[in-house]
């Protein structure tokens, strides 16, 4: 006999929530990082 499973799909809603969250905070701070300067590090050369 097939069994039946109810899969509630609003269940893991906190998670999800969770893990955009998570992804929106690392976003921002990979892009912060990306326009950083970086420390100690020497000016290029002006070419004119």
């Amino acid at each position: 006999m097939a069994e039946y499973t109810f899969v509630d799909i609003f269940a893991t809603k906190g998670i999800e929530y969770m893990v955009v969250l998570l992804y929106f905070v690392l976003f921002v701070v990979f892009t912060r990082n990306l326009e950083a300067p970086k420390k100690g590090g020497k000016k290029p050369a002006r070419k004119d």
